[in-house]
């Protein structure tokens, strides 16, 4: 009796599971079938994809209310941050050698522990490099992360597990939600094109991995069903080649929802590249094969080839558009497209303005994230508005901040994160997971508005690269500010004339160049997209200069510096320049990001060495 009884309970319990589990099932199915598609998608791709948004959008809202919580009481979570990490590595030798064991506050923290640059840390890294992966934290490192290397040399970074979560759980997984809460109709089944590049992956003599930090397919593999390209591609390791296949299966796909990248720049040279490669491009979806000039392996090309089918309707489509020009090119390609996300910040703003002003048009850009090396700092919470800023993560990094006064001295006193006040400027000090204290970073900073007790800022420039031939410290900001004054001018001066934009940029001192006078000057090196950079434009620039920075003025009239010199370069010289950085250092593609301000000799001469 009891056994039957056993076994009727059971047979309950497994129809009411069948039942439940059908249910839910026919909701996902129906879900899915009224969602919006990409044309590449099957039924098992569209529903994983499904589910990936709703796991994404779960993790994403509770991580909102999370920072909401800790928004209110940024204090506590900083000091609770700080002590965790100095409990934690107390017993490396880096936590001896800092007697971390001592530390009960914030403010004993400070007393004992100095503020630090880089150099401080290469002896330890050095033994991590040799096989001590616990010298400065007891969880071993993951990789040692190479910085972009923007402001000077490449730097190793020891990079831990609580970089990679910290930047997925309260990065990524925050984006998703920002993305559903104000356009819900923008977390669609539509794939992404994302534009990146498997990195060439270099290791120590104990194994350890050496490479960026940045987004790559190594770390996306289990979400390769929300991009256009196929997994096989990403095994291309040459940039060109690997950017032909991102731009041949998106075109292919009609539904494309979102373009993706780490930088305006890289979606920029993508867009650039598909107006100039359309032709091969538009061939090849015709045929439904990959042409031979393109430099592939033989096992991937076999591969793409199993995915990769005639298609004459779309490639009639897309020829009849790419003919008529390519102003606004990413709607009328893609006519549903949703957004664009990259950083649009910094050395990246004249690109998304490039963008914007051709390519895109109406299409919306999203700057999502403020991260480095270091790890995540901060997250637009805002993504309709269209000036990027950020609310800095409290639980992500311990942060201090150095008044814009202090920042030339060596010791400057320090705020914390619940002392800044607004349209305030400060330097960024970071202290992470990863065995990084008290790290001044070079990240400079300003203080736009205030998410409860949150600072939200708005980035500034890299301290290194900020021009100071007599203590003016010209920042990358105002310089590219009077170099878009100066381009405008030439519009208004030449209305009825075609005038070529600036394709690219970079200011070096004139310190590094065999100069004609021994006064110091800016030496600008522009690429246009065609043209002459008119013979008036050095004058003129000086003018600029003088009208938006008040202490260069005054070094003007005192004949401290004399007016800038202008070089005109030849076009695809900054993509030269690209390849030979990346060749002759440990930057990766996926990270990489032209400085605004030169100051090495060899890259000065690089450029010189193209000079129109």
């Amino acid at each position: 009796m009891v056994l039957k009884a056993l076994g009727r309970v059971f047979k309950k319990i497994v129809f009411t599971g069948t039942l439940v589990g059908g249910g839910v099932t026919a909701v996902i199915m129906y879900n899915v079938s009224r969602s919006k598609w990409s044309d590449s998608h099957t039924w098992s791709s569209a529903t994983r994809h499904y589910l990936t948004n709703k796991f994404m959008s779960g993790l994403g809202y509770l991580a909102f209310r999370n920072l909401v919580k800790q928004s209110r009481d940024i204090r506590s979570v900083q000091e609770n941050f700080l002590l965790a990490t100095v409990l934690n590595n107390k017993d490396t030798d880096y936590g001896r050698d800092h007697e971390f064991s001592l530390i009960t506050n914030i403010d004993e923290f400070k007393v004992k522990h100095e503020l630090t640059r880089y150099p401080h840390y290469a002896p330890y890294v050095d033994r991590i490099r040799n096989g001590e992966l616990t010298v400065m934290t007891k969880d071993p490192p993951l990789q040692l992360a190479v910085t972009s290397g923007t402001s000077g040399q490449s730097s190793l970074l020891p990079t831990t597990n609580h970089i990679f979560t910290r930047f997925f759980l309260s990065g990524i997984a925050l984006l998703f939600e920002r993305l559903n809460s104000t356009h819900p109709e923008w977390t669609t089944l539509q794939r992404s094109m994302k534009l990146y590049y498997t990195p060439r992956w270099r290791y120590t003599d104990s194994g350890l991995r050496i490479g960026p930090n940045s987004s790559n397919p190594d770390s996306a593999k289990r979400i390769y069903h929300l991009y256009s390209t196929p997994p096989p591609a990403y095994r291309i390791l040459s940039e060109p080649e690997a950017l032909y296949i991102h731009l041949l299966f998106a075109l292919m796909d009609t539904n494309i929802g979102i373009i993706e990248s780490n930088f305006a720049a890289t979606v920029y040279t993508g867009l650039k590249s598909l107006e100039k490669s359309w032709k091969d491009l538009v061939q090849d979806i015709e045929r439904g094969e990959i042409n031979q000039s393109v430099n592939i392996p033989n096992d991937v090309r076999e591969e793409l080839h199993k995915v990769l089918q005639p298609n004459p309707e779309r490639a009639a489509d897309l020829r009849k558009e790419f003919e008529a020009g390519f102003d606004g090119i990413v709607r009328r390609v893609w006519p549903n497209i949703n957004l664009v996300l990259c950083t649009t910040t910094g050395s990246m703003e004249m690109y998304h303005e490039a963008l914007k002003s051709k390519y895109l048009k109406d299409v919306p850009t999203y700057s999502p994230i403020y991260g480095a090396s270091e790890g995540l700092l901060g997250v637009n919470l805002y993504p309709d508005r269209t000036e990027s800023l950020y609310c800095l993560i409290p639980d992500a990094q311990f942060f201090e901040f150095i008044p814009q006064a202090e920042i030339e001295k060596e010791s400057p006193q320090t705020l914390l994160l619940h002392q800044l006040k607004k349209d305030e400027v400060y330097e960024i000090v970071v202290t992470n997971g990863s065995g990084l204290y008290r790290y001044r970073m070079g990240d400079i900073v300003k203080v736009k508005e205030f998410f409860n007790e949150l600072p939200v800022i708005q980035f500034q420039y890299r301290q290194g690269q900020v021009l100071n031939l007599h203590g003016e410290k010209m920042s990358e900001q105002i310089m590219w500010k009077c170099i878009k004054d100066l381009e405008n001018s030439w519009a208004s001066e030449n209305a009825k004339e075609t005038v070529s934009q600036i394709r690219d940029y970079t200011v070096a001192e004139s310190v590094l160049i065999d100069s004609e006078t021994a006064i110091p000057h800016y030496v600008i090196f522009i690429e246009l997209e065609n043209g002459i950079i008119p013979n008036n434009s050095s004058e003129k620039l000086d003018r600029i200069i003088e009208e938006n920075h008040p202490v260069y003025t005054s070094f003007r009239v005192k004949g401290s510096i004399e007016k800038p010199k202008i070089i005109q370069v030849s076009s695809g010289t900054f993509g030269r320049l690209k390849k030979h950085i990346l060749e002759t250092s440990m930057a990766s593609t996926n990270q990489f990001k032209v400085a605004r301000v030169i100051k090495k000799k060899e890259l000065v001469d690089f450029l010189l060495s193209n000079k129109v």
